[in-house]
């Protein structure tokens, strides 16, 4: 059973900040920027978690590693793989499923088979079925619902959404406290979406690299917050599963 989380979804923990220096609330009307980061902690080996899928459907933007390899990365091979397949497959399922008469722009990001579905739809009924569509799909772990329910951003907002995309991610690279291999960049109507396996603390960094960022208005993070000893036990037995075949061989 797949679970499916809409952005309303109360366990979400909420941490607002600015991109100015001064603090101030969501709720502030004298703010010039507000970051908006959400942490949904997840066990890595929980048993049933909710999907995160993201759909790209004409024209969404969205930043990915291009991994140099899997080594340092916390998905094995094989997820990876499923990743950027799923995002495919769920684009197209989705795009079908709403059909030419639904005006909407889906985005799809897919990490470690968790789903989150970022952008523009034009109705709450059909922001429910790109999400049934998503969680019926095989291999799918959860599924964010992220979409909004308004007009479609223009195309011009979305080519600024691309520069964002890789200024966000060109930024983390340099900063080198945190692996982009790590996550995945999704950014709409210049609201960046993090989601991925990472520590507590290299969600903090990547969401106040991202909120620092320009052009960006908001943060939002989804990713499965896990903790230094369960990375450590995670990359022993991905060190331990490629090295297996070897020694076998020999």
């Amino acid at each position: 059973m797949v679970s499916i989380r809409l952005s309303s979804a109360v366990n979400k923990t909420e941490i607002f900040t600015t991109n100015s220096q001064s603090y101030s609330h969501y709720e502030g009307l004298d703010m010039k920027k507000t970051i908006y980061c959400v942490a949904l902690a997840c066990a890595v080996a929980g048993t049933a978690l909710s999907g995160c899928t993201a759909v790209a459907i004409g024209g969404a933007t969205y930043a990915t590693t291009t991994a140099v390899g899997t080594i340092i990365d916390r998905r094995t091979t094989g997820t990876v793989v499923d990743d950027k397949l799923l995002e495919k497959k769920l684009s197209f399922e989705i795009s079908q499923k709403l059909g030419k008469e639904t005006d909407s722009h889906v985005t799809v990001t897919c990490y470690n088979r968790r789903v989150l579905l970022t952008g523009e739809i034009s109705s709450q009924q059909a922001k429910e079925t790109a999400s049934k569509v998503a969680a019926e799909s095989t291999g799918v772990r959860e599924v964010i619902n992220e979409l909004s329910v308004q007009e479609n951003a223009s195309l011009f907002e979305r080519m600024g959404d691309s520069t964002i995309a890789t200024k966000v991610r060109t930024r983390i690279v340099a900063n080198q406290q945190v692996e982009l291999n790590q996550m995945k960049i999704a950014v709409d109507r210049g609201i960046v979406y993090i989601i991925g396996i990472l520590t507590a603390q290299e969600n903090k960094i990547a969401c106040e690299i991202a909120a620092s960022t320009s052009g960006v208005v908001r943060v939002v993070s989804c990713a499965e917050i896990v903790t230094p000893e369960q990375v450590q036990e995670q990359m022993r037995q991905l060190q331990s599963n490629q090295n297996t075949p070897s020694d076998t061989a020999q």
